[in-house]
């Protein structure tokens, strides 16, 4: 029970506690579609000082929760707006599903905090601005982007695409800018709290000129001529989009949109266009448009639900209609939206909460290139650009990505904007153009420098008709992934370790000394 009472201690609300979680939720300016990216590092330089001031580990962790709680509590708000106006849930039920998630991601940021008080030097404050709170910051994204399969949500790095610091993204990918922005923010704080501004200014501009450098360098390299693209975009409601009703009028939108399309090299429907499942309208509704896809050779990637009639289990899919068999199954699934982990659990109570429960199975083949528009392509789908590594393993292998997505689960709030800065983020590791089809927006083109080459206003019908240019080549981060990261994070770790050990034999041996001598 002391213990209990202990950790419900954590969520006493101080002036520390307020201080960060303003601080939390002013640093969403800094991400989409704000885009103020100078607010990270500034809330950075805040709750690195306020953990350079906790005087408790109580204190230090409860600034790295309600920093969370400000941050995820308004930065990932948008998933109530899929459960409520769009799940069935109640308001209640979907507002105590959104703060659960809000915890859980807060209590990363709580470990944080937990970890700078244990591992800080009090009487080495530039050694903890410089090496502990920046390697631990990073260190904590690092887990929760891979842990219980990852949620990268909100990474810091992403706020400084377009600055200096995004040259550190084809080297070390989001974790490296994330890195390089907590660095920058302790160098701040050193220069501002100390007589060092000359180190300090040196190493601020040290990093900063270093990003710049890298912005020259040219990883990849253009190949052939560019690809002609047609990315559709029906707008079509969600609340409507799974009635019967709607079948039929939502699949004539996009048959007549790639009727419209059809000089383009390769025709991208949305994420789950066809709301059916595939065996039954490439039977059925589409039965005459699949064989002219096939008569014509034309490369028509259909978003679509497969399923496998033998063992019951479906698929969020990709299907070539040109080659029905040229397909690509999601791998990587939205926790609690598109798989359950527990789910026998959950089932049970989605029936006491009278919660829908469904869940897709993950595909299992290796995600081998498709030949699109005569260029091999590599394909995902939705929550998977967010996962750089994962998209690194075969990039090598494409020339250019495709990526669909279906964002009207959170039409008109924060989270299509974030999505699409992801996007932007994985055409500058990767080294590859991707061309993004999605069914209310953004619809757009992204080129190997982050920028969007093209696109077409959002939550409105219509057809993006632009060109693709394939590349060749890898950056540094697609053939060594998270391996240099990895490496650095345990230098820095053994570091501080080593310098901890050796500030204690110091502290020992001033003791003896001590006693020695009143004696």
């Amino acid at each position: 029970m002391k213990r209990l009472f202990a950790f419900l201690q954590v969520f006493n609300p101080n002036r520390s506690a307020l201080y960060a979680i303003l601080l939390g939720a002013a640093s969403v300016l800094a991400f989409a579609p704000f885009n103020i990216s100078p607010a990270m590092l500034a809330t950075l330089m805040g709750v690195f000082w306020l953990w350079h001031q906790a005087d408790s580990r109580l204190d230090s962790i409860r600034i790295g929760l309600w920093f969370g709680f400000g941050l995820f509590g308004v930065g990932v708000s948008w998933l109530i707006s899929s459960m409520y106006f769009y799940s069935g849930m109640s308001l209640i039920v979907s507002a105590l599903a959104t703060f659960a998630f809000v915890l859980f991601l807060s209590l990363y940021l709580a470990f944080a905090g937990w970890l700078v008080y244990w591992l800080r030097m009090p009487d080495r404050p530039a050694l903890n601005f410089l090496l502990v709170m920046p390697s631990v910051w990073v260190l904590v994204e690092f887990v929760r982007a891979t842990l219980f399969t990852g949620f990268p949500f909100l990474l810091a790095g992403n706020t400084h695409l377009f600055t200096w610091l995004d040259g550190y993204a084809p080297v070390l990918g989001v974790m490296g800018v994330s890195w390089a922005i907590a660095l920058s923010a302790g160098l701040l704080l050193l220069l501002i709290r100390s007589r060092q501004w000359v180190p300090a200014s040196l190493g601020f501009a040290l990093v900063w000129l270093t990003g710049a450098a890298l912005q020259n360098v040219q990883w990849v390299h253009p190949v052939d001529k560019p690809v002609k693209v047609a990315l559709l975009q029906g707008n079509i409601d969600q609340s409507k989009k799974w009635q019967k009703s709607e079948f039929l009028p939502s699949l004539k939108t996009y048959v007549k949109q790639t009727k419209e399309s059809m000089d383009a090299d390769v025709i991208v429907w949305p994420e789950t266009a066809i709301p059916a499942y595939y065996d039954l309208v490439e039977q059925g509704a589409l039965y005459s448009f699949i064989k002219d896809a096939q008569l014509l050779d034309k490369d028509i990637l259909l978003g679509v639900i497969a399923r496998n009639q033998v063992t019951g289990e479906y698929y969020n899919a990709l299907v070539n209609a040109r080659n029905p068999s040229e397909r690509y199954y999601k791998k990587h699934l939205v926790p609690f939206s598109e798989y359950f982990p527990f789910s026998n659990f959950f089932k049970a109570l989605s029936l006491l909460f009278d919660i829908p429960f469904s869940e897709f199975s993950p595909g299992k083949q290796v995600n081998q290139p498709m030949m699109l528009g005569g260029q091999p392509a590599g394909v995902s789908i939705c929550y998977e650009v967010a996962f750089g590594e994962e998209l690194a393993q075969t990039v090598a292998k494409t020339r250019y990505l495709i990526t669909v997505s279906n964002d009207a689960w959170f039409a008109h709030t924060l989270e299509p904007a974030q999505q699409l800065q992801d996007v932007q983020m994985r055409a500058l590791e990767l080294g590859r153009e991707i061309a993004r089809s999605t069914n209310t927006g953004y619809t757009v083109i992204v080129g190997v420098d982050g920028q969007i080459k093209s696109e077409i206003p959002p939550y409105q019908p219509g057809v993006l008709k632009a060109e693709v240019q394939p590349y060749e080549g890898e950056t540094f981060y697609v053939k060594w992934k998270q391996l240099p990261l990895m490496i650095l994070m345990a230098g820095v770790f053994l570091w501080i370790g080593w310098v901890r050990w050796k500030l204690s034999r110091q502290k020992a041996s001033e003791k003896t000394d001590v006693s020695a001598g009143d004696q």
